[in-house]
């Protein structure tokens, strides 16, 4: 009867603050990519191979090394442990991270004089980019 009382209580607990993260979805990704870059004409090509610029990407606390592929507006590829799906709009690149048909992470960088894509990068839950974490991308390969 304790297991039960106990079990009900972490239920209590843990079901409302699962029901409260509402991290973006793979079905909500055009539609949220299409809200936050919009249609501008991208000034920018992000197509090559990439690797984390703020951390070795050999390392495990690191997004790793991968690529991007665009065409038009339009980004696919990988990076580290993710696949990557985005959009280019003006000088401006946003990414989402996917891992396994699940959405992790969301990014906003914009290219630098130095050719590093820097911004921050967002947890799926935080659909407004409002609370980013630093994330610099460099060029090693077109």
């Amino acid at each position: 009867m304790k297991k039960i009382i106990y079990a009900c209580a972490i239920l209590m607990v843990f079901l409302p603050l699962m029901a409260c993260s509402s991290g973006l979805t793979k079905a909500e990704i055009d539609p949220w990519l299409q809200q936050v870059a919009g249609d501008r004409t991208p000034a920018i090509n992000v197509e090559g191979r990439w690797q984390d610029a703020n951390a070795d990407p050999d390392t495990p606390f690191s997004w790793g090394r991968g690529f991007l592929e665009q065409e038009g507006n339009q980004v696919k590829g990988s990076l580290g442990n993710y696949n990557v799906e985005g959009k280019v709009s003006g000088d401006k690149v946003y990414l989402v991270f996917l891992s396994a048909g699940e959405v992790y992470h969301t990014a906003r960088l914009e290219k630098q004089k130095d050719g590093v894509l820097r911004g921050d990068y967002y947890y799926s839950d935080d659909k407004e980019q409002e609370n980013g974490m630093p994330m610099a991308l460099e060029r090693v390969e077109k």
